[in-house]
């Protein structure tokens, strides 16, 4: 079963499990920026991240994407080009550091039936999502860039969390 095939059952899933409830709650994308170069302080992504950016947005492709935020490096903005191009979303930056203003801008600009990206960093990914969910993921490793957490936040307060992993069929 594809990547894409799994994210459709699991959004069918949920809409039987929650009848009707499927239209009033928000998902959250948050993932890592894809592969990157070595180059410091701002290396921008390899060709294999080009590759994994532009089958993110492969993937994405019917999430229905209205917002995108990404931090003010390179790499973020690279990985995210590719889905802000398809679904028509000019991305905001956001400061690396201002974890509690990105969550108020995602909290802010959440509607029923909408989905978000967000593409932070390998210290900052886990803690969006507890941050949005108050659920723990585990740390991401220092050479994993193709994680990607769905969080699905209900009008009650609640979310869920789910994993998924993307990248595509791209060369190292």
């Amino acid at each position: 079963m594809s990547l894409r095939s799994t994210a459709l059952l699991g959004l069918a899933l949920t809409a039987w499990l929650f009848p009707g409830g499927v239209r009033a709650q928000s998902t959250i994308f948050v993932t890592r920026h894809e592969d990157r170069g070595s180059a410091e302080p701002d290396p921008s992504l390899t060709a294999k991240g080009f590759c994994q950016a532009q089958a993110l947005a492969d993937l994405l492709a019917d999430a229905h994407i209205t917002h995108i935020y990404t931090t003010n490096l390179r790499r973020t903005q690279q990985t995210a080009a590719p889905t802000a191009e398809r679904s028509h979303v000019a991305p905001v930056v956001v400061a690396q550091e201002d974890l509690e203003g990105l969550i108020a801008k995602i909290r802010a600009t959440a509607r029923p039936g909408e989905s978000t990206l967000v593409v932070g960093h390998r210290g900052t990914v886990p803690r969006i999502v507890k941050a949005l969910s108050g659920q723990d993921i585990a740390p991401l490793g220092s050479s994993e860039y193709t994680r990607l957490i769905a969080v699905t936040l209900f009008p009650d307060g609640h979310a869920s969390v789910v994993t998924l992993r993307q990248g595509g069929k791209c060369a190292p």
